[in-house]
């Protein structure tokens, strides 16, 4: 377990496991109330953390095995809504409480935590990311230049290049949401991906730039960088 923010208004505590699989706790810290991202297999820590919190909702990010193995011990502690997108939810038990609604732009809310779903299919069809933002209602329509911008990426985007794609037309989905929902977002905006570390939208601007110059290869898929 590492402390990957502590502010005014929330702490994040990031998890890894499996392949390299981060998962993330949001705590408030006014109410203590928190949300789970992701839940990767052997969620012990992440479980023994959160139960120092009152645990409200769970997001995954996308329904691969690798970012769901741990969901059954993880609900077995903490029986709240999931939210996931439509077309990952037969990744998940058909018992689990998917009540959350993630498509596009919706907020949900948790103590003085605000996210914003923002949908990015490619990865997976229903794969979403998710991005925090400080208290306050226009903060909560947009990511607006505060220094306190987060977004959680799961699969979809990694410093140096985006998810690995199943197809062309796979890899052109997930360019698109970057380039429309992404790499739009404040400069100074936190990624935290699904694996591996941290960057920034600033750095990730600036290597995208670098294969935005170039045509692209019509059979261009799989694990892409942006060098």
């Amino acid at each position: 377990m590492s402390l990957v923010f502590t502010g005014k208004y929330w702490s994040i505590q990031r998890f890894v496991s499996g392949f390299a699989n981060n998962a993330y706790l949001i705590a408030c810290a006014r109410t203590n109330k928190s949300m789970i991202i992701d839940t990767p297999e052997n969620p012990s820590e992440l479980i023994a953390a959160a139960r120092l919190t009152t645990v409200d909702s769970i997001l995954i990010t996308h329904g691969h095995q690798d970012h769901v193995e741990g969901f059954g011990d993880v609900m077995s502690e903490f029986a709240v809504p999931v939210g996931i997108g439509d077309d990952d939810r037969s990744s998940l038990p058909e018992s689990a409480d998917t009540s959350i609604d993630v498509s596009a732009g919706k907020l949900i809310s948790v103590g003085d935590i605000t996210i914003r779903a923002i949908v990015t299919p490619g990865h997976t069809p229903g794969s979403t990311c998710y991005l925090l933002v400080a208290p306050g209602p226009e903060s909560a329509k947009t990511a607006a230049s505060s220094e306190n911008s987060h977004v959680f990426t799961g699969d979809t985007f990694f410093p140096g290049g985006p998810g690995k794609s199943s197809s062309h037309t796979a890899l052109k989905q997930i360019l698109e949401s970057l380039e429309s929902y992404i790499l739009t977002l404040p400069e100074q905006t936190s990624v935290l991906p699904g694996h591996g570390e941290f960057t920034t939208i600033g750095e990730s601007k600036r290597e995208y730039s670098v294969f935005a110059a170039r045509p692209l290869d019509p059979e261009l898929m799989g694990d892409v960088t942006w060098a």
